[in-house]
């Protein structure tokens, strides 16, 4: 008889706590930055100034609503990504979603420079980093669950930290919920 293999998918309560702990964290930072950002509160409260518009999305070339797309589903995953078990069906086939959707948004982040007259930008960093991680965190699920974990969690925290910036008054995304 063989010896029984341990599961290095097993998702026990320590992991569930750390999930929710991750996730919890993410919005935190999120808060703390918007609280951070002057002016973003004051404009993010529902008060007569917040006026939901996509005609600036809507005005923008396709590449630009694309990213806005992929960021949108890298963003609405990674938090189910925490709270799912690890290891089964599900989690790995929203992981392969989610490590495509990252990895198309970098992609297209490279032809999007209207920020510096056509010139990379800071937040290209970010970019340049998800063509290294995600490939990185997907060859660490099968060799290293933990550092698998922890890259994805570094992914997810600066998609979340080059979100906030395009917040920022004068950008996109504030135009399209604040004019």
């Amino acid at each position: 008889m063989s010896e029984a293999r341990p599961n290095r998918y097993a998702d026990t309560a320590r992991d569930r706590r750390t999930s929710f702990v991750i996730t919890f964290g993410c919005f935190v930072a999120v808060a703390l930055i918007l609280g951070l950002t002057p002016g973003a509160l004051s404009a993010s409260a529902p008060r007569p100034q917040l006026q939901f518009d996509l005609a600036p999305l809507l005005a923008q070339s396709w590449l630009v609503q694309f990213h806005i797309a992929t960021v949108l589903i890298a963003l609405a995953l990674g938090p189910v990504q925490f709270i799912l078990p690890k290891g089964r069906a599900l989690h790995r086939v929203l992981g392969w979603i989610w490590a495509a959707a990252m990895f198309a948004t970098a992609v297209a982040t490279f032809f999007i420079r209207d920020m510096l007259d056509g010139q990379f930008s800071p937040i290209h960093i970010f970019s340049a980093m998800t063509f290294i991680g995600v490939p990185l965190a997907l060859w660490l699920a099968r060799v290293k669950v933990a550092s698998h974990a922890r890259a994805m969690t570094g992914l997810y925290i600066g998609l979340v930290i080059a979100g906030v910036t395009a917040i920022a008054p004068g950008r996109l995304v504030w135009e399209t919920f604040f004019g």
